[in-house]
């Protein structure tokens, strides 16, 4: 067979020869030496493609357990924002009441008889009320629904709440107290009687605690939901639906006490008053010290996590041992197989018919040294061809990009140039026919003025861009207090948010400090936001323009309730020559300069500007940061 095919082993004997003499010293074949056998090769070979599969599987369940968890926990603090929300309606109903009877003619003469029929009257209308007081400031009880006016008075037994209602003289909600007439605990919710400007009574209504636990029981569970609470301002549970018999009027564990008395809401693990471990969310009841919470065992909100990483480990795992087992008894067999192509090469590189030899690992060393040239030219080739297609792609759609923001502004530019012209012209050719009454002649002029303006600051901000890019504009830098530049750029587009009915509300602080600045490029800053919030905002909406200190930096802030900004566009809002579409352009007009001249003033000044917006419809807010002159 050798003797019939000597052509095909010259070209492979050479091809041999140029490969040995990239690799002038290959290693020698020898049964012995420091090289894994092939089995162990496969066996690592598929361990280190399988692992790292079991491993991100398993990063992934984590990930997307850890999103299962704070969406959980966002769940629970929503319910216990709605119960807080459903206990502060139920006090807002209380105290509505106790306002309307603080409202009587007969409290304000004076006459307590007639006043004690009507609140003996009232609280029998009410179910969940055990009796209507009327104290006086400093404490005293002057009468009680359920009493004679002639049986004597005592203090009231919440010196705190009184307190509070004295010191703010708003309606106030007390904290659980031992009970009166045949009720374990009571609670007591306080209204102020102002007349001619003075306190002159507190009218209380004294509540038991099984309303609110109706209103507990009465709202429908979340998944999962193992108890909701209702505490006091003193941390002591008022309501429970979970053994209620045991905890009320107790206080909530130490930790939990800590959580609401530093934030008015949060999620948190803790252990529950029963020694269960537990999630806690939990809320203040507006205008009141009372906070509302619901828990969820931790094994409930865990236990899928758990269950998800054991179906991936587990049958990774087993995945890896069978892999590895079949990996072993199947590579013998392919030692073989390379071991005599190993041979095979090396025979025809040194002139000879193939001959078989024993099995030995180290000729694969061989067969990868005779390879390892020939695999770096064609990886190289390879290497160079991506790039440069990667370069070729990436320049071709640059060109594209650039040509085609050309077109666009091009079309936009004669456009926006042509648009004040038509009135001009029109109304010149109106005029000179002679024709126009003195109003029409005025409006005409009006309308002429209007529009050439328009057309001057177009061609200014070109100008602009000009100056800019050449490095050529030039600016008058001296101290400047920043709160005059910003009224007086407000003052600049009253008139046309106006004529949108489009409110401008201010939160400037005039103390700011001063900048170092020309005030006509920074005026023209603030101007330019303002006119792109208000362009960009309809009729009736909302435009916010916000001054304040932060650290050694002046910043300046319009918000507006307008169109907002694309996600994908934000990025270029302040680029030259980019507007979001062409539908923004026919609907809105203007050249795309406006935040690009911006945000070049800015920095010229040291200062940054950025854009931050929802989404579309949900409005943009600027942001300009200028550093603040040391005083």
């Amino acid at each position: 067979m050798v003797e019939k095919t000597p052509k095909r082993i010259g070209i492979l004997t050479m091809l041999a020869k140029r490969i040995a003499l990239a690799n002038p010293q290959p290693a020698p074949v020898s049964s012995g030496g420091q090289a894994l056998s092939l089995k162990w090769y496969l066996v690592l070979l598929v361990a280190g493609t399988l692992l790292p599969v079991v491993l991100f599987a398993a990063a992934i369940v984590l990930r997307l357990s850890h999103q299962e968890r704070v969406a959980s926990e966002r769940i629970m603090l929503r319910e216990a924002r709605n119960l807080a929300s459903t206990v502060e309606s139920e006090f807002s109903s209380t105290t509505r009441t106790l306002q309307a009877l603080a409202a009587s003619e007969q409290l304000y003469q004076g006459d307590l008889n007639s006043f004690h029929n009507e609140a003996k009257r009232l609280t029998a209308t009410q179910p969940t009320w055990l009796t209507t007081m009327l104290l006086s400031p400093d404490g005293q009880e002057l009468l009680n629904s359920r009493h004679a006016l002639s049986r004597p008075m005592t203090y009231t037994y919440e010196p705190k709440s009184l307190e509070r209602l004295l010191k703010t003289r708003q309606p106030t909600v007390g904290d659980l107290g031992e009970g009166q007439l045949g009720y374990d605990f009571t609670f007591p919710v306080l209204v102020p009687v102002i007349q001619d400007g003075d306190l002159r009574y507190i009218l209380t209504a004294l509540i038991t605690p099984e309303t609110l636990s109706e209103l507990v029981v009465a709202r429908t569970p979340v998944e999962g939901e193992w108890t909701r609470t209702i505490v006091d301002g003193q941390g002591v549970v008022v309501a429970r639906t979970r053994n209620p018999e045991r905890f009320v009027g107790k206080s909530g564990t130490p930790s939990f006490l800590q959580r609401v008395g530093a934030a008015t809401e949060g999620v948190y693990r803790d252990t529950s008053l029963e020694g269960t471990r537990v999630y806690v969310a939990f809320s203040r009841v507006h205008n009141t010290p009372w906070t509302a919470a619901v828990t969820v065992p931790v094994d409930v909100i865990q236990r899928p996590v758990q269950r998800a990483m054991w179906l991936v480990i587990g049958p990774g795992l087993a995945l890896l041992l069978v892999s590895g087992v079949g990996a072993f008894l199947l590579s013998r067999q392919i030692a073989r197989s390379i071991t005599k192509a190993a041979l095979a090469a090396e025979s025809l590189a040194n002139g000879e018919p193939p001959q078989v030899s024993t099995l030995s690992i180290r000729e694969i060393v061989l067969l990868g040294q005779s390879l390892e040239f020939a695999a770096n030219l064609l990886s190289q080739r390879e290497r160079e061809r991506t790039e440069n297609l990667m370069r070729a792609e990436a320049a071709r759609e640059e060109a594209e990009a650039a040509n085609r923001i050309k077109d666009e502004f091009l079309a936009v530019l004669s456009h926006e140039l042509r648009t004040p012209l038509n009135p001009i012209v029109g109304w010149s050719s109106l005029l000179r026919t002679g024709k126009l009454d003195a109003q029409k002649t005025a409006f005409a002029l009006e309308a002429i003025e209007r529009n050439a303006k328009l057309q001057t600051q177009l061609i200014e901000d070109l100008l602009d861009v000009t100056r800019i890019m050449q490095g050529k504009l030039n600016f008058n830098m001296i101290a400047v207090n920043l709160g005059t530049i910003v009224e007086a750029a407000i003052e600049t587009v009253r008139l046309t948010a106006e004529a949108k009915s489009i409110n401008i509300q201010t939160d400037l602080d005039l103390t700011v400090g001063q900048v170092l600045g020309d005030p006509t490029r920074l005026q023209q800053v603030i101007w330019n936001l303002l006119s792109n919030a208000i362009k960009f905002t309809s009729e009736g909406g909302e435009v916010i323009v916000r001054l304040s200190r932060v650290g050694s930096q002046a910043q300046v802030q319009v918000s507006d309730s307008g169109k907002g900004i694309h996600p994908d566009f934000i990025a270029h809002v302040f680029e030259y020559f980019r507007q979001e579409d062409g539908t923004t352009t026919r609907k809105f007009g203007g050249l795309g300069l406006g935040l690009a001249i911006v945000r070049n003033l800015v920095e010229l000044h040291g200062g940054t500007v950025h854009a931050e917006s929802g989404g579309e419809g949900q409005g943009a807010t600027f942001t300009v940061k200028l550093p603040l002159l040391e005083r």
